[in-house]
């Protein structure tokens, strides 16, 4: 995603963040009416940060972002060089699906000091940059746990004349967020591209590229709520 001029400055969501959040993704329990995200300025200087949450839009602001169930506060604060603040996760009343999560992004915008206001031996900044996290709204009493989201992910295999593919389905009430998987079988492996999918969704792969090949596993790596990756496998069904 490029840079883009707004305000006097380049707004990028690429750029180096300087803002540093406690955790890669947030899952707000909807048995929680309130939960904190620890923030800390890397920065050598003091930036000005803008929160909001939305569903994700790269030209999103807070003005766009539309009802949601979760309502970060402050919404806009001056963060001190080296200074650490909690920013506060509200429940608003806006009602969600109670048979599975949604999914939301915090965004977090980093604003730097004009020249005037840098410190000695600071160079002059242009770059403001925005930070997106998950933000998973989770209902309470999903079934099963989030635990068994592996045992709730199936894989099928067709065979078709010259065609080979891979059905991906999730058939839980969460998001699975998978950062590798491969199939394997008679000595071999073929990387898969399968990225995140919904609650009750699913995602066909083309595999025509190995149509003779007899895969029997597939081997994957899903984020769990910490953001930390687990390991698992499964076979293929045909």
């Amino acid at each position: 995603m490029g840079l883009f001029f707004a305000g006097g400055l380049f707004l990028s969501s690429w750029a180096q963040a300087g803002v540093m959040i406690e955790s890669s993704r947030v899952v707000f329990s909807a048995a929680d009416r309130e939960r904190s995200l620890l923030m800390s300025n890397d920065n050598p200087y003091p930036v000005i940060v803008q929160t909001w949450i939305d569903d994700g839009s790269p030209d999103g602001t807070p003005e766009t972002a539309g009802d949601v169930p979760v309502l970060p506060l402050p919404g806009l604060f001056r963060l001190e060089a080296g200074e650490k603040k909690n920013l506060r996760l509200l429940a608003t009343q806006i009602k969600q699906p109670q048979d599975r999560e949604s999914l939301y992004w915090l965004n977090i915008y980093e604003i730097p000091p004009t020249d005037a206001n840098l410190p000695p031996g600071v160079s002059a900044i242009k770059v403001a940059v925005r930070l997106q996290l998950k933000m998973f709204y989770r209902p309470q009493n999903l079934k099963p746990s989030i635990d068994k989201l592996p045992e709730q992910l199936q894989f099928n295999l067709s065979r078709l004349p010259g065609i080979l593919q891979l059905k991906v389905e999730n058939t839980s009430p969460y998001y699975a967020t998978f950062s590798a998987a491969k199939v394997t079988g008679g000595g071999k492996s073929h990387p898969l591209e399968i990225g995140m999918l919904a609650p009750f969704s699913s995602k066909t792969l083309d595999l025509s590229g190995e149509k003779s090949w007899q895969p029997d596993t597939v081997n994957f790596v899903l984020i769990n709520d910490d953001g930390n990756g687990v390991e698992a496998n499964k076979s293929l069904k045909r």
